[in-house]
C-alpha cells in the first residue's frame, strides 16, 4: 500500500520546499491530475507493506509515487558526520545532488571504467568483473547504457549508470535542487527467488541524476532489498485455489503475514536484468486542449469529475504519454554479480514498544542510511520521526518514508518519535520545516506528542 501526499505534506516529509515558479506549478497541477485518474479524489492513509504480487521494485509506480518522483529531493546537510572518500567515476559526479550522498570508495566496484568524460569502445575498459563491452555497455537503437559502478549494503544495490543517446535528448525537467530523473522499465531476475513461477518479473525503476549535456545522462538506481526479497508463491497458491472454487482472495493489512514471506538476501547473489524503455520528462510538458487546472478538479463532484475525465484525450493516461514524457523503446541486457560490502553495516535490536503495542523493532544502518523498523498494530496509522545526535530530522532518501538518508548528520544518538498520523499532519509537522518560525522546537513537541519515543545509541 502507498501514502499518498498533498503539496504541503511533500514540503515537509521530504524536508524541501518547492520553488515558486510557472513549471513547478504546472507540474503539481498536472499531478493532481493524476491523481484524479488514478481514482483517488483524497489523501489516503496506508500502511507499511508494499505490494510485492504487482511486481517487484516498482517503487514509483503509483501516483503516489509520481508525486514523490517530482518532487523527491532532501534537504541536506553539506557537512558530513565522518569522512568518506568516493571513487573518482560516476558516483563522486552526482554525489552532490543524489539523495542519499556519497557512496563509499572502499565498498565500490567498478564495472565499466570511466576516464574521464570518456568510456572506453572494450578491451581497456575491463575491469575486475571482467567488465568491458559484453556485459556493462549496451547499444540499441542508437541509444547506449553503461553500468559504471556498484555499491551494497545490508539494505540496497546502488548501481552508476550512463546513458548515451545518438540523436540527443530533449530539454528535461530539472528539480530544485538540481535532480533530473529517467525512468527504467526493466524485466529482472535474482538468483536467490528459487520460488518464482517465471524467470523474470517487470519493474520499474527510477534513475537519480543529472543531463552532462544533451546527449549524456548519468546517474544511480537504488534498488531495495524490500522490494525484492517478497517471496508470494504462498499467496499465488491460495489465489489458484480460491479462483478455482469460484471465491476472491481477500488481502488485507490484518492478514498479510498470512501469505507473504520474505526470502533472505544473500551477501552474494546475481542479478539478470533488461531495460525494456528508458522514460526521461520534458522540462516543458503540454496538457490536453482543455485541461483543467488541480483547483478546478478539486472542486467538482464524483459525477463532474467522471464526465471530465471521460472527455480527456486516452493517451493523457498513458505512462509515458507524448504531452509529458521522452521515451525509447529497446533491449539492453546486464549480468552482474552482487556482493554486499559495507563495513559499517548492522541491525541494532531495539524491540521496544507501548501500551498498544506500537514501537520500534530495530534500526538497520549502513555508510549512507539508517532504516527504522516501526511496530504498528493493525489498525493504527502513525508517522515515524527521527532526530540525530543534534536535534536535527533526518530525512527520508526513497520513496519509503521509513528509509533515511545519514550524511550530513551525526547518528551516534539517534531520537526516534512515532505520531498518530492525523495528529502529526495536522499539528506537529509544521514545527520540523525549515525556517517556520514556532514558539518550540520540533524536538520539544515530538517529545510532548509521540505516542511513542526512544533514545537508540548507535556508538556502543
Amino acid at each position: 500500500m502507498h501514502k499518498y501526499f498533498s503539496e504541503d505534506e511533500l514540503r515537509e516529509v521530504l524536508g524541501a520546499y518547492l520553488e515558486d515558479n510557472d513549471r513547478i506549478d504546472r507540474r503539481i497541477e498536472e499531478t493532481y491530475a493524476m491523481i484524479r485518474k488514478s481514482g483517488k479524489k483524497s489523501e489516503q492513509k496506508n500502511g507499511r507493506h508494499k505490494s510485492p504480487w504487482r511486481g517487484i521494485g516498482i517503487t514509483f509506480g503509483s501516483v503516489a509515487a509520481v508525486l514523490v518522483l517530482t518532487f523527491t529531493f532532501c534537504a541536506m546537510n553539506p557537512v558530513m558526520a565522518k569522512e568518506i572518500p568516493v571513487l573518482g567515476g560516476l558516483f563522486a559526479k552526482v554525489a552532490d545532488i543524489f539523495s542519499f550522498g556519497q557512496l563509499p570508495e572502499a565498498e565500490t566496484t567498478e564495472l565499466y571504467t570511466v576516464k574521464g568524460e570518456e568510456i572506453p569502445d572494450g578491451g581497456a575498459g575491463d575491469t575486475a568483473q571482467g567488465g568491458g563491452e559484453e556485459l556493462y555497455r549496451k547499444t540499441d537503437k542508437g541509444v547506449t547504457v553503461t553500468l559504471t559502478e556498484e555499491y551494497a549494503s545490508n539494505q540496497a544495490v546502488f548501481v552508476g549508470i550512463r546513458v548515451e543517446n545518438e540523436a540527443g535528448f530533449p530539454k528535461m525537467m530539472t528539480m530544485a535542487d538540481g535532480t533530473q530523473n529517467l525512468r527504467f522499465k526493466t524485466m529482472e531476475h535474482y538468483s536467490f527467488r528459487t520460488n518464482d513461477s517465471e524467470d523474470y518479473r517487470y519493474a520499474e525503476r527510477d534513475v537519480e541524476g543529472k543531463f552532462e549535456d544533451t546527449n549524456t545522462f548519468i546517474g544511480i538506481m537504488r534498488i531495495d532489498y524490500s522490494e525484492i526479497d517478497s517471496d508470494e508463491s504462498k499467496y499465488q497458491a491460495a489465489l489458484k485455489e480460491m479462483e478455482a472454487q469460484g471465491k476472491e482472495l481477500p488481502l488485507t493489512d490484518e492478514n498479510y503475514a498470512d501469505y507473504m514471506e520474505k526470502y533472505e538476501v544473500p551477501e552474494t547473489f546475481t542479478m539478470d536484468w533488461e531495460v525494456t524503455q528508458i522514460v526521461g520528462y520534458l522540462a516543458d510538458p503540454t496538457k490536453p486542449e482543455g485541461m483543467k487546472s488541480g483547483e478546478e478538479l478539486e472542486q467538482m463532484t464524483d459525477e463532474e469529475w467522471q464526465a471530465y475525465m471521460a472527455s480527456l484525450p486516452a493517451e493523457w493516461d498513458a505512462f509515458p504519454n507524448r504531452y509529458e514524457n521522452w521515451w525509447q523503446d529497446g533491449s539492453w541486457k546486464f549480468e552482474m554479480t552482487v556482493t554486499k560490502k559495507d563495513d559499517n553495516a548492522r541491525i541494532i535490536p531495539v524491540h521496544e514498544t507501548n501500551a498498544d503495542g506500537i514501537g520500534l523493532e530495530s534500526l538497520e544502518l549502513s555508510s549512507v542510511e539508517m532504516t527504522m523498523n516501526v511496530i504498528e498494530p493493525a489498525g493504527t496509522m502513525v508517522v515515524a520521526v527521527a532526530l540525530d545526535a543534534d536535534g536535527n530530522k533526518l530525512e527520508s532518501g526513497s520513496a519509503n518514508l521509513d528509509e533515511l538518508a545519514v550524511e550530513g548528520h551525526d547518528i551516534s544518538k539517534v531520537y526516534i518519535y512515532l505520531c498518530d498520523y492525523d495528529e502529526y499532519m495536522d499539528e506537529i509537522k509544521g514545527y520540523g520545516v525549515p525556517g517556520n518560525q514556532m514558539d518550540r522546537s520540533f524536538k520539544e513537541v515530538l517529545e510532548e506528542r509521540a505516542l511513542f519515543q526512544t533514545v537508540v545509541d548507535t556508538a556502543k
